[in-house]
C-alpha cells in the first residue's frame, strides 16, 4: 500500500496491472485458505439440502414460503452441486470465486469514475481483498458475494447509462439488476440508490431533462421482475405482513446500538461471538470519512459528481436500516462494502500525497482493523460445531437407539452430516420435509409426554440433539421431562449444539433391589432402590444406574437434593452426582402429601477406575445449607 502511494505519480499502466494482479492473487489465496475447514452453519446446510430438489420444486417452495429469498441462488446451487458435489469446500467455492472477482471489479469501477487516480483504485482493491467481512462471506455457502459482484457490475453499467443514454445501455443495466435482485431482495436498495443519484444529477443540471426518461425507464425496468414476484408470491406477502406487523413493538435496539453493531460487522467482520477488540473497527472510519470529504470537494465542479453516488451507496442503506429495520444483518447490505473501502482508499491516497508517512499512517489504520479481523476469523472463530457433534453421535450411537431433534429446524444440518438411512423423532412432533426448512410450533407438554414414553418403550436409549431450542420450548419441558422419566447418563457440549443420552428404564438390566424405607426430615421417604451397574464398551464409558422410589409423607418443605456417590473400600468418593429427586420438572415443593414418584439417576464411572469392590451410597440434603439429613445409605456393593 505504501509503495503505491509513494510511486503513484510514476505508475505505468503495466506496473498498475502487475500490482493489481498481485492483489487479486493474494485475495484469492485468502479466500481459498482452509475453505472447507469450518463446519456448515444452518443457512449453509439449507443451501445444500434445497439444492437437492428439482428446479421446479425449488421455484415452487420459494414462491410459497415465508422468509425465503428469490429462488435464483438455489437454482444456481442446483447446477453447481450437480457439477462439483456438496462437500463443504465445493459448496463455498462459488462464493469464494465471486468474492475474488469483486477485487478487480472494484478497481475497474474506481478507474472508470476517476481515471487519473491509480493509487486510489489500487488501494480500494487491496482493502477489498483484505476485508474481513468479504473474506468471511466468500467462505459462506450463500449468495452474498455474488450480490456484491452483480452490484459492482450494475455500478459499472450505470456510468455509460449516465453518459450515453440509449436502448443498449438501459437494457444492459436492467438485465444486471434483474440478476442481482433475483439473488437477494435487499439489493433493491442499490437500485433505489442508483435511481436517487440519477434524479439528483438531473435536478443539478436541468439541461439533462431529455435523458431523464431513459434513466427512469432503466430503473423501472430493473425492478419489474422482482416487483411482480413480490406482488404475487404468497410467501413474500406473508413475510411482509410479519415484518411490518412487528414495527413499533419496542423490541428493536436503539438506533445507535444497532448502527454500532452494524458498523462492527461491516468493518471487522459479521462474526458471531465477536471479540471485544472489534471496537477497533472504528479506526477505519477515519480514512473513510476523510475520503468522503476529499471526493466531494474534488467533484464539486464536475458535471456528474460520482462522489455523490458513493456517499449514497454507503449512507442510504445504513439510514434505512436504522430507521426501519433494526434487525437487519450486515450481510443483507454487503454491497456497500466496496464503496466503503473506496472512501477509505481515497482518504489514504490523499494523506499519501501530502506526505509519505501520513499515507503510511492512514494505511495502518485500515490494516489495524483488517489484520485482527482476519486473524480472529482464521483463528479461534468457529461458525458451527454441528459437524463435530454429528461425528461423535455416529461413533457412539447404536442402531437400535432413537435420535430426537429438539427444535426440528436443525433437520437440514442433521441430514447433511448424519447418514441418510437414519430416522428422527422431533420435539415438537412433526413430519420433516425432504429438503426444506421448517418453522415448528411451540412444544405442548401434554402431547410430548406420550411421544417420549413411546420412544422409551421402543428404544433402549434416546439421544437428544439440542440447538435453537428456545424457538420451540422456552421452558425446556423436553429435557426436564426426560430427566424425570429416564436415566440421564451424560451431556456433551459443542459451540452451538449439545447432545444428551438418556437410557430407558424399560431396558435396564437386572438390578440389585433394596428396601431402605427411610424417612428424611419427616418429608420424603425412600421406599425402594434399584442399582444396575452398566459398563458399555460400545459407547466407551460406564455408569451405575439407580432408581429411587420416593413418597411424600407430607407436602415437602424444601427442594431437597439427592446425592449419589460411589466409594471405594477405604470410603473415598470416586464418583458423585447430585440432582433433584426427579429433576427440575417437578421439584419436591410442588409435590403433595401421598405422592409417590420414581427418580432415575445415572452415576458416571471414571475412565481410570481400578478394578475392585465399590459401594453405592445415597443421601438427601438441604440445597441451601448443604447439610445432610441423617447418614448416607449404602444401597449396594458392586464389583467393577
Amino acid at each position: 500500500m505504501a509503495v503505491c502511494m509513494h510511486v503513484s505519480a510514476r505508475l505505468s499502466p503495466r506496473t498498475e496491472q502487475i500490482l493489481l494482479a498481485l492483489i487479486v492473487l493474494a485475495g484469492l489465496v485468502v479466500r481459498l485458505l482452509a475453505l472447507g475447514a469450518k463446519g456448515l452453519a444452518y443457512d449453509e446446510a439449507a443451501t445444500a439440502l434445497m439444492a437437492r430438489a428439482t428446479p421446479a420444486e425449488i421455484v415452487y417452495f420459494h414462491w410459497d414460503a415465508a422468509f425465503e429469498h428469490p429462488p435464483l441462488w438455489q437454482l444456481t446451487m442446483y447446477l453447481w452441486s450437480a457439477l462439483f458435489g456438496q462437500s463443504e469446500a465445493m459448496l463455498r467455492l462459488l462464493p469464494a470465486l465471486a468474492g475474488t472477482a469483486a477485487i478487480p471489479l472494484t478497481w475497474l469501477w474506481v478507474k472508470r469514475l476517476w481515471p487519473h487516480g491509480p493509487t486510489m483504485a489500487l488501494l480500494a482493491a487491496f482493502l477489498v481483498s483484505t476485508s474481513p467481512i468479504l473474506v468471511l462471506y466468500s467462505q459462506e455457502a450463500r449468495m452474498y458475494t455474488l450480490v456484491v459482484v452483480l452490484a459492482l457490475l450494475s455500478l459499472l453499467a450505470l456510468r455509460p447509462l449516465v453518459q450515453r443514454p440509449g436502448m443498449a445501455n438501459a437494457v444492459t443495466f436492467a438485465l444486471i439488476n434483474w440478476l442481482m435482485t433475483g439473488y437477494h431482495y435487499y439489493s433493491l436498495l442499490l437500485v433505489a440508490v442508483e435511481g436517487l443519484f440519477l434524479l439528483l444529477v438531473w435536478l443539478r443540471e436541468r439541461t439533462l431533462a431529455a435523458r431523464l426518461a431513459w434513466w427512469l425507464g432503466a430503473c423501472v425496468l430493473s425492478v419489474v421482475p422482482i416487483s411482480l414476484w413480490m406482488l404475487l408470491a404468497p410467501g413474500f406477502r406473508e413475510t411482509y405482513a410479519i415484518i411490518t406487523g412487528g414495527i413499533g413493538q419496542g423490541s428493536a435496539p436503539t438506533a445507535w446500538r444497532f448502527l454500532d453493531g452494524l458498523w462492527r460487522d461491516l468493518a471487522f467482520g459479521g462474526i458471531r461471538w465477536q471479540p471485544d477488540y472489534a471496537v477497533w473497527s472504528y479506526l477505519l472510519l477515519l480514512p473513510a470519512a476523510l475520503g468522503l470529504g476529499v471526493l466531494l470537494w474534488r467533484d464539486r465542479a464536475q458535471r456528474v459528481p460520482w462522489s455523490w453516488l458513493v456517499a449514497l451507496i454507503v449512507l442510504t442503506p445504513l439510514a434505512v436500516s436504522a430507521l426501519l429495520f433494526r434487525s437487519l444483518a450486515a450481510r443483507y447490505i454487503l454491497f456497500i462494502v466496496p464503496s466503503l473501502y473506496l472512501l477509505a482508499g481515497a482518504g489514504i491516497a490523499f494523506l499519501g500525497r501530502r506526505h509519505f508517512l501520513l499515507g503510511v499512517a492512514g494505511a495502518a489504520l485500515a490494516l489495524a482493523v483488517a489484520v485482527p479481523g482476519l486473524g480472529y476469523y482464521f483463528g479461534p472463530y468457529h461458525k458451527s460445531e454441528y459437524r463435530e457433534m454429528a461425528r461423535f453421535l455416529q461413533e457412539h450411537r447404536q442402531p437400535e437407539e432413537a435420535v430426537m431433534l429438539y427444535a426440528p429446524r436443525q433437520h437440514l444440518l442433521a441430514k447433511y452430516y448424519l447418514p441418510a438411512s437414519w430416522s428422527y423423532a422431533t420435539a415438537p412432533a412433526l413430519d420433516l420435509p425432504p429438503y426444506w426448512p421448517v418453522t415448528a410450533p411451540l412444544v405442548v407438554p401434554e402431547e410430548m409426554d406420550g411421544q417420549i414414553q413411546a420412544l422409551l418403550q421402543a428404544a433402549p436409549a434416546l439421544w437428544l440433539v439440542v440447538t435453537a431450542e428456545n424457538e420451540v420450548d422456552p421452558g425446556e419441558f423436553v429435557p426436564k421431562y426426560l430427566t424425570a422419566v429416564a436415566y440421564k447418563e451424560e451431556c456433551w457440549r459443542w459451540l452451538d449444539v449439545y447432545l444428551c443420552r438418556f437410557v430407558s428404564p424399560h431396558f435396564v438390566p437386572s438390578a440389585t433391589n433394596t428396601v431402605p424405607d427411610v424417612l428424611f426430615n419427616d418429608d420424603l421417604r425412600l421406599q425402594r432402590a434399584a442399582v444396575s451397574p452398566v459398563v458399555d464398551k460400545d459407547i466407551g464409558y460406564g455408569f451405575v444406574l439407580v432408581e429411587l422410589l420416593w413418597q411424600a409423607e407430607q407436602k415437602p418443605s424444601l427442594d431437597y437434593r439427592v446425592t449419589l456417590r460411589l466409594t471405594d473400600a477405604d470410603g473415598r468418593i470416586v464418583a458423585q452426582r447430585d440432582e433433584l429427586p426427579i429433576g427440575t420438572l417437578l421439584p419436591p415443593t410442588t409435590w403433595n402429601a401421598g405422592d409417590v414418584k420414581p427418580g432415575y439417576m445415572a452415576l458416571p464411572l471414571p475412565g481410570n477406575l481400578a478394578p475392585g469392590v465399590y459401594h453405592v451410597m445415597a443421601g438427601l440434603y438441604d440445597a441451601g445449607t448443604g447439610a445432610l439429613f441423617g447418614d448416607l445409605l449404602q444401597l449396594s456393593t458392586i464389583a467393577l
